[in-house]
């Protein structure tokens, strides 16, 4: 199975990385001409668990291209079975996707490991609903440079069609090659015919967690550990899976345990919100939190909690925006 990862931040980092320490054929596509040149001369390097304990170091070389060279290629549909797309959110657009479909076979598979909601509706209209999987992963991975990539935490990566599989063999079929792939390289990985409560259980623990890092500037763990944070977390889960309900979206029975866990076995961990506030770059607001508020504003639902904590990430971004 050939698979295409097109975006090199830090879980585009980690999966070509693991994929191919692993053998897998996997080619990697980066935002600039400046990382794909750095990552051809000096290769990809990886820090994970070593499995007999500790940390180890590898350097896999898989074949780059920029995203403008890689689309001034012919445009030819792509014997390429799986393309992983791990773009931020705010960078599924109309465009992204025009250019997908013009490069996708008609067997091929678009992988989309965004968190939060919205950007399958972007895609599906240019994208064949039937193409399109979901994956809702809980890897931890740390971007160091350009080049280097940490493997943080381990989790469990949720794989399933847009629309369920079903009885349809092709779709399971590629499922499970995608499965048998990403489990070589390294990855725990389930298969779901319930992709959209998975997102949502995702979706959640993200709206709880990441605001509140950035807001606070702390550290995963850190919100555990003090009392008031705790009790901002409770409401946050609480608004969501209210939302949830009114909206008739099955959550694990166990989430809020879920999110302590996420919290306690990524507790030195920075998320991507805090990592981008502290870089001074625009978060993923509007896909966790602002999706949940769009939704409760179509539902009738008031969530006020949420309601402040994106003004609060909001107020932070425009400290910068307005330099």
């Amino acid at each position: 199975m050939k698979v295409r990862v097109i975006g090199a931040g830090a879980l585009g980092l980690l999966v070509s990385a693991s994929l191919a320490s692993a053998g897998a054929d996997v080619e990697l596509v980066t935002r600039t001409r400046e990382q794909a040149e750095q990552l051809e001369r000096d290769g990809l390097l990886l820090t994970r668990a070593a499995p007999e304990g500790g940390r180890e170091s590898v350097t896999v070389h898989p074949p780059v291209a920029s995203w403008d060279e890689w689309i001034a290629q012919p445009c030819m549909q792509s014997a390429t079975e799986i393309t992983a797309l791990t773009l931020k959110q705010t960078a599924v657009t109309d465009e992204l996707a025009k250019v997908l479909a013009e490069r996708l076979g008609p067997s091929a598979r678009l992988v989309c490991f965004q968190n939060g909601i919205g950007h399958t509706d972007i895609l599906s209209a240019r994208i064949s609903p039937s193409q399109i999987m979901l994956a809702v992963t809980t890897e931890g991975a740390l971007k160091h440079s350009p080049t280097e990539v940490e493997h943080t935490g381990r989790g469990i990566t949720w794989l399933g069609g847009m629309i369920p599989a079903g009885n349809r063999h092709d779709d399971e079929k590629m499922l499970k090659k995608l499965q048998n792939v990403l489990q070589n390289a390294g990855f725990g990985v389930s298969l779901s015919n319930q992709m959209t409560s998975k997102v949502w259980n995702k979706l959640l623990i993200n709206a709880v967690i990441n605001p509140l890092t950035a807001i606070l500037q702390i550290a995963n763990g850190k919100l555990l550990e003090l009392p008031a944070s705790r009790e901002l977390m409770r409401l946050l889960y609480d608004e969501g899976v209210t939302l949830a309900d009114k909206l008739n979206i099955e959550l694990a029975e166990d989430l809020w345990e879920q999110l302590e866990t996420v919290c306690c076995r990524t507790a030195a961990n920075q998320s991507s919100m805090l990592q981008d506030v502290r870089a001074e770059r625009l978060t993923e607001l509007d896909a966790i939190t602002g999706g949940l508020l769009a939704k409760a504003h179509q539902t009738g639902i008031q969530l006020p909690t949420h309601e402040t904590v994106y003004r609060l990430v909001r107020s932070i971004e425009q400290q910068w925006t307005k330099k």
